[in-house]
């Protein structure tokens, strides 16, 4: 009996471990099941919630932007800069569709509803596109607080140009993608550009940065260019130009401002300018560098090239006489005259009296070839090889060319092209001793001189030109007390179809003091309007101001010479 129970025990014992491991195996078994219909859940009805989940958590490479270079005057001051802006771009594949999110973002940032929607639509299977550029980056905080899904924020940069038209033609400006056009911003632009870096980030669905992972491309920013000008200068040249080509109604005008030790382009001005931080369609007629790419006949301003030529040729020095009655000449059927009969004058007298006849028969008297390779010597025809994209030549035909009309007529600066910039560049190879060099853009980027005159020619050359800046000569309106100036007067009938019109060139270059030079200044007005129109009434007084005001700035003491030679005034041809 003992027996039977004990099996009976143990029998009921295995039954309820049996219900155990059932009710675990079917707990097992439910929770598989539970997980199995989440899985499928999720893999069939989440699929949308979750990608847009894991879309508010996107890796990205963005673009590194760098800013340009600075571009600085000689004295450390800004001339251009780069400022940091924020451009806005969406995503239109993600905006599309939704209006009033588009709407808010239009008023956000003053732009068209309708062009933004429209151009949402024609983009709406682009990835990004940008709807604005370089705003500030207070302006793009407030549409950050928009929230709104599938915009995007880019830091770029944007030039600005504290001297605003200034020192437009020169500097020139950036595109849309701050690329350089025109001037320095152009020609240095590699230089100035740098090379754009790219980094992996983390971006929230608002498209901003919550996370930078790791930099893909090291950015380089743009390197400085410290250019020779000095902007102080380059303000004065500018306000008498301005002034000058308002009070004639001039077409244009151009100034260029040479130290003479260096060939360092210290000021370059041009008239009509423009404002480069407000790029419109008005700006292209001011764009234009006149000072080194508008040509133009100079008129008696090559004067004394023609003489320099006379007295290289060994036929004539500082004691030869001319013989310029009646006060005209013809040849080819062209009558050239002077303002009246100076009888026989030196070569003194013919650059204070700006005789045209004294001139032609200076240079008939000497063979093409070497009146040609005289001018060419001293670098007109010829690019001075500043560097900067878009300079002219000029134009002097080569002498073989030459008839008997053109080899009378190139003697007072007719029937040959020149820049602004040429000139000064002349006449500071005069001032300097008789040596040329290239001029300069870049401080102390100083270009090898070469000895082109005897020293003892450019010396009695710069003692006739400050004869012409006395009191009653032509110019007489250059003349600034307590300094001696060497210069000379302009004036040219502008070119037309089949002649001349009735336009003038009025033209002043010269340099200072006379016998210590410092710098030579340029200048050149197309078409000033009224009585006045000549070199010595209008471009002579812009010279005056200009240098003036810069032999001050520049502390260069007065020499007290006085006026030396006075003679009766006369007109300039």
């Amino acid at each position: 009996m003992i027996k039977k129970r004990s099996h009976s025990k143990n029998k009921g014992k295995l039954v309820n471990i049996n219900m155990r491991m059932s009710i675990v195996g079917a707990f097992l078994i439910l929770c598989f099941m539970v997980i199995a219909v989440r899985a499928f859940a999720i893999q069939i009805k989440g699929k949308e919630f979750y990608q847009k989940q894991g879309n508010m958590r996107q890796i990205r490479k963005i673009d590194l932007q760098v800013p340009r270079g600075t571009i600085f005057d000689r004295n450390n001051e800004p001339l251009a800069i780069s400022t940091p802006m924020v451009s806005v771009g969406v995503q239109p594949e993600v905006l599309f569709g939704q209006y009033p999110r588009i709407s808010q973002l239009a008023e956000a940032l003053e732009l068209d509803e309708d062009k933004l929607n429209n151009l949402i639509v024609d983009k709406k299977n682009k990835s990004f596109i940008y709807i604005k550029r370089r705003i500030p980056p207070q302006d793009a905080e407030k549409v950050k607080a928009l929230k709104i899904k599938g915009v995007e924020f880019r830091n770029e940069f944007k030039r600005y140009y504290p001297a605003g038209e200034i020192v437009a033609q020169l500097l020139g400006f950036t595109d849309s993608e701050d690329v350089g056009k025109e001037g320095i911003e152009s020609t240095y632009d590699q230089w100035l550009s740098g090379t754009a870096g790219q980094k992996q980030v983390m971006q929230d669905r608002f498209g901003h940065i919550i996370k930078d992972i790791k930099e893909v491309v090291a950015a380089k920013p743009g390197k400085d260019i410290k250019l020779s000008i000095d902007r102080r200068l380059q303000y004065i040249t500018y306000k008498e130009l301005k002034t000058a080509v308002y009070k004639y109604q001039a077409e244009k005008g151009a100034a260029v401002m040479l130290d003479i030790a260096t060939g360092e382009i210290l000021a370059m001005v041009s008239q009509p300018s423009y404002n480069p931080n407000n790029i419109t369609k008005k700006s292209i007629s001011g764009m234009r560098n006149r000072a080194l790419q508008d040509i133009y006949e100079p008129g008696s301003v090559i004067k004394p090239f023609t003489v320099i030529a006379g007295m290289l040729s060994g036929k004539f020095d500082e004691n030869s006489i001319i013989d310029t009655s009646p006060g005209y000449i013809e040849f080819d059927g062209h009558k050239v005259g002077d303002f009246r009969d100076y009888g026989a004058i030196n070569l003194e007298t013919l650059l204070n009296k700006s005789s045209n006849v004294g001139a032609i028969k200076v240079a008939l008297s000497l063979n093409k070839s070497h009146l040609w390779n005289t001018y060419k010597m001293f670098g007109l025809g010829s690019s001075t090889n500043s560097g900067i994209i878009g300079e002219s030549s000029g134009l002097l035909q080569d002498y073989k060319r030459w008839t008997h009309s053109r080899h009378a007529s190139i003697a007072y600066g007719m029937g040959m092209q020149v820049t602004t910039l040429q000139l000064a560049s002349a006449y500071a190879a005069i001032a300097n001793n008789g040596r040329w060099r290239s001029p300069t853009y870049i401080k102390g980027n100083i270009n090898e001189d070469k000895a082109i005159i005897d020293p003892t020619i450019a010396k009695a050359i710069t003692e006739m030109l400050t004869t012409v800046v006395s009191e009653l000569n032509t110019g007489r309106k250059a003349i600034i007390p307590g300094y001696d100036i060497a210069g000379k007067t302009g004036t040219a009938k502008m070119a037309s179809k089949g002649g001349y019109s009735d336009k003038y060139i009025a033209s002043f270059v010269g340099f200072a003091p006379a016998y210590n030079p410092k710098i030579v200044i340029a200048i050149s007005i197309t078409d000033p309007k009224g009585d006045e129109y000549g070199g010595g009434d209008v471009a002579a007084p812009v010279f005056r101001n200009i240098m003036e005001n810069s032999l001050r700035i520049l502390n260069v003491s007065p020499t007290n010479i006085e006026p030396i030679n006075q003679m009766v005034v006369t007109d300039d041809y």
